[in-house]
């Protein structure tokens, strides 16, 4: 029986709402460079960190490559995005879950793909800063996912070891982290299709859905006879 006391996190597309903002970013730089971009380009990179993303903006909009630094560029645009969106970021019932599993005693942490920089300005917009004492970053690891680093870091910073932690993720390159650090890996359907998420424990329609299953000890049940 698996018993689980840590939940850690990915953000964008997770807890919050945000990956359309990367997009409105890099197509707001592209435009400065020049260039019209057009449509979801960026799907096959959501969940990967911003040098894949850059790497692609930069063969399809070729004025971005009159900018010194594109990663940084896009990161000053993208914050200032999410500041504007503000509470309105964080998918419907995610805070009151948050606080809720913080008062059961979950010990939670983010682990993200994205920058530190720009996850904690993320986090802050969306008012759930407080619920993680721990964040790990791209930035503060050797490899992003699908490497298990991120996550074998947050569970590190909560204290348990990975096998007593759930990951909640969107993304494939997520998903594989999770299990190859030995988490429970619950699927969330934000941004992907169930067939898009090979590898997930189990798959919810919503992160609510999830954490309500956690907050229920589903988790813990699940391995009884």
């Amino acid at each position: 029986m698996r018993k689980i006391e840590g939940v850690l996190c990915d953000l964008d597309g997770t807890l919050v709402d945000s990956e359309k903002y990367h997009l409105e970013a890099w197509n707001i730089l592209a435009a400065r460079g020049g260039d019209r971009p057009d449509g979801e380009w960026n799907l096959d990179c959501v969940g990967l960190p911003d040098r894949h993303t850059c790497e692609k903006a930069r063969r399809l909009f070729p004025g971005l490559r009159k900018i010194p630094d594109p990663i940084k560029a896009k990161g000053d645009i993208f914050r200032e995005l999410v500041a504007r969106s503000g509470t309105a970021l964080a998918f419907p019932g995610v805070g009151e879950r948050l606080e809720r599993l913080a008062a059961a005693g979950f010990r939670l942490a983010v682990g993200t793909n994205s920058l530190r920089r720009n996850t904690l300005a993320t986090l802050e917009a969306a008012g759930l800063r407080a619920f993680f004492p721990a964040v790990v970053t791209l930035d503060s690891v050797a490899n992003g996912k699908p490497a298990p680093d991120i996550y074998a870091a947050a569970a590190a910073e909560t204290g348990l070891p990975p096998a007593r932690c759930a990951v909640l993720e969107d993304s494939p390159a997520g998903i594989v982290s999770g299990k190859s650090a030995g988490c429970l890996v619950l699927g969330i359907l934000n941004t992907w299709s169930a067939d898009r998420l090979p590898g997930a424990d189990r798959f919810f329609a919503d992160t609510a859905g999830a954490l309500d299953w956690l907050l229920e000890g589903a988790a813990e049940r699940e391995g009884e006879p």
